[in-house]
């Protein structure tokens, strides 16, 4: 993967802000493939996903921290695993990735892999039943509908990174679970501490030496730290 700048990174912060999760994602991914959007909106959902680790990754390293909270007596379980694992996990269990074939109307039907793009298309038209009709929107047309169960688990099969899941404990009930990892949510929250810290520190250098944000991102982050010790002194 390409190194991004710290120019880059701000805009596609920018780009996520106040949006919902799924553009969010498709601000980091095209960020992080240098290209669009809407070219980012047609990559399988498991591929983007796995793109992301390995965007996150390059920025702010494989170690994950955060909390959750125990189903069965609430308690507060501390989540820490390195992502590394969690992907071997899922890619010893992948298949193809391609795409899956599920029984319906007597005959095989291929079902692609669902991309940004169907989500989108089955969220903004506010249908009752959302997975039925992104199961529609990907299976051929004309062909009989496959039971939406089946497809949601032939697709997880062909790409567990679709739903990757991390497997908890609680300490003091003893509650074993299985909670889903969402790599968009969790990037975007370490994307937007950066990103609030970063224009601080613009905002911070600017003051004291006029310089342009350009300027000042321009600086590695080992000197911008060396600067902003001297402001005040």
């Amino acid at each position: 993967m390409d190194t991004v700048s710290a120019a880059e990174l701000l805009d596609a912060w920018e780009a996520g802000w106040g949006r919902d999760p799924l553009r969010r994602g498709l601000a980091l991914l095209a960020a992080a493939r240098r290209t669009t959007p809407a070219a980012a909106a047609e990559v399988p959902v498991g591929h983007r996903d796995r793109a992301l680790f390995a965007f996150r990754a390059a920025l702010f390293g494989t170690a994950v921290d955060a909390v959750s909270r125990c189903p069965g007596c609430d308690t507060e379980v501390e989540v820490a695993f390195d992502q590394g694992e969690l992907l071997a996990q899922n890619e010893a269990a992948a298949g193809d990735g391609d795409g899956a074939t599920v029984r319906a109307g007597g005959r095989d039907v291929p079902v692609r892999m669902p991309t940004s793009a169907d989500l989108a298309a089955v969220l903004d038209a506010g249908v009752p039943d959302a997975e039925e009709a992104l199961v529609r929107r990907c299976a051929p047309p004309g062909a009989p509908a496959p039971a939406v169960g089946e497809v949601a688990e032939a697709w997880t099969a062909a790409d567990p990174l679709i739903d990757p899941r991390v497997g908890l404990a609680c300490p003091d009930c003893g509650l074993a679970w299985e909670e889903p990892f969402d790599i968009v949510g969790y990037l975007w929250a370490e994307l937007d501490a950066w990103g609030r810290r970063t224009v601080l520190e613009v905002h911070e250098l600017a003051r004291a030496y006029g310089w342009t944000e350009a300027q000042t991102l321009a600086l590695s982050p080992w000197r911008r730290q060396c600067y902003l010790g001297l402001v005040g002194t």
